[in-house]
């Protein structure tokens, strides 16, 4: 038995010396979000799934403001995100005052 385990040890550690670790670069994307009431509810709800960025991109060539009410409800009634009603309202006005319709809405600072 201490044999085998000495076997494995050895094959493992052998064998694990040869591993390659490699460093991959992910790009760093400074999201500038638009400065309005309803920012800090989106920030606090919103971003602690999705990034900007995938929010965004969602909804790019979608048509009319109702559209985010349509997203907001769902993300509470069928994912279960835990964001209150009051917040709800909040994060929709601020969605279709600042990004309905338009991918233009936002910045991406490199």
């Amino acid at each position: 038995m201490r044999y085998t385990l000495a076997l494995i040890a050895l094959i493992f550690g052998f064998s694990a010396s040869f591993a390659e670790v490699k460093k991959i670069q992910l790009p760093y994307f400074n999201w500038k979000l638009k400065d309005a009431p309803g920012k800090q509810e989106f920030e606090m709800n919103c971003l602690m799934c999705h990034s900007p960025g995938y929010v965004f991109d969602q909804s790019e060539g979608k048509t009319g403001k109702g559209m985010w009410r349509h997203v907001v409800h769902q993300m509470i009634n069928d994912f279960k995100a835990p964001i209150k009603e009051k917040d709800a309202e909040k994060i929709i006005k601020y969605l279709e005052e600042n990004y309905s319709n338009t991918k233009e809405g936002y910045k991406i600072n490199r």
